[in-house]
């Protein structure tokens, strides 16, 4: 069987075709002649990574990131979709983890094989990110960083106090507080000189308060002996007794007491009945009368007769 030119023409253009597409494909990562596993991992942030950035285990690449979308629930995170190839084993507990494979920051994916059973295909790895080279180096640079900002202003401090320092008008405030300083302590030097000899006497004295008190040890110690003692003999004393007897003699002026205001007896009858105060007083009245009856006729009661009879 013969072909035409035009069939020839138009299989030339289609292994063309698929020859262009499987090159572009395989430059991005894509093999469509080998067979491969689809895993997801779930990320807040992919911190740069693209579609097709390869994906590595233990430094050999073994797929691709096929595709990344946001989550259907509204969440703000990241599905990253993987192409794994079927010849290579993947653990339930492997993790996923973003890292940068250069210096410039080129992002991609490796799998960190875990020990469990194998995972699954369209099933779900635990996803983390790793910290780019430039973040550690931040994380080591920021304290360097901030110590060097202090020391700056630490430094700016000390050049503003020497410039200070060194200023005209500042060195000779300086030399003038310096001359009241020593004039000040002459000052004081010329005190003490004057009250030392006060000073002296003073000291002396305590000097001597303290040798008689050392001396007087002994008589101290039995000052303070006979106290203690003094002391024992007041805790001694019977008061309970003293006290008892007070408050027998207490209750039985209370029970008087009592009896007056019920009005028994004649201090009750005096203060709360009336007709004994009243004839009291009159009675009273009555003795003042006739005394002065008595002295003002003593005949009228008196009457003395040489006969021995009675005047009419």
């Amino acid at each position: 069987m013969k072909l035409s030119n035009e069939a020839k023409v138009g299989i030339l253009v289609t292994a063309a075709l698929a020859a262009l597409i499987w090159g572009l494909n395989y430059l991005k990562g894509k093999d469509v002649f080998t067979s491969r596993n689809r895993y997801f991992a779930v990320y807040k942030h992919v911190d740069g990574l693209a579609t097709s950035n390869p994906v590595f285990m233990n430094g050999f690449r073994i797929g691709i990131v096929n595709q990344i979308d946001f989550m259907p629930d509204k969440s703000g995170n990241l599905l990253v979709t993987l192409l794994i190839n079927k010849d290579v084993f993947v653990a339930k507990n492997s993790i996923a983890k973003i890292f940068s494979s250069d210096l410039i920051g080129t992002k991609a994916l490796r799998i960190d094989l875990g020990d469990a059973e194998a995972l699954p295909d369209n099933d779900t790895l635990k996803a983390e990110l790793e910290y780019s080279f430039a973040q550690k180096v931040g994380e080591q640079v920021g304290p360097i960083k901030d110590k060097t900002e202090r020391l700056i202003v630490s430094i700016d401090s000390l050049v503003t106090m020497f410039t200070l320092l060194f200023d005209p008008k500042t060195n000779g405030n300086i030399k003038n507080g310096i001359g009241h300083l020593n004039n000040t302590l002459a000052s004081l030097d010329n005190l003490v000189s004057d009250d030392k000899s006060k000073l002296n006497v003073m000291l002396s004295n305590i000097s001597s308060i303290t040798t008689n008190l050392k001396n007087n040890n002994e008589q101290i110690d039995k000052v303070l002996e006979n106290m203690e003692q003094i002391t024992d003999t007041l805790a001694g004393i019977r008061f309970a007794g003293t006290i008892e007897k007070a408050d027998h003699l207490l209750a039985e002026m209370n029970q008087v007491f009592n009896k007056i205001n019920s009005g028994q007896g004649t201090l009750g009858q005096l203060v709360y009945n009336d007709s004994l105060y009243m004839n009291l007083d009159q009675t009273a009245k009555d003795l003042d009368i006739l005394m002065k009856d008595l002295k003002a006729n003593p005949k009228r009661y008196v009457h003395f007769s040489m006969f021995g009879k009675k005047a009419n």
